[in-house]
């Protein structure tokens, strides 16, 4: 049980880290200036 415990926490932070890419690379794709970007990506990782 434990391991099963351990291996969905793994998978959620997976999941997480994954997620945080693809709004990272929105924010970039939807940028005009890398400055913007800057800002909203540490913006998002300020929450």
């Amino acid at each position: 049980m434990e391991k099963k415990k351990m291996n969905n926490s793994e998978l959620l932070k997976q999941v997480i880290e994954e997620n945080q890419t693809r709004k990272i690379l929105l924010i970039l794709e939807t940028c005009k200036s890398l400055e913007e970007a800057k800002e909203k990506i540490k913006a998002l990782l300020d929450k």
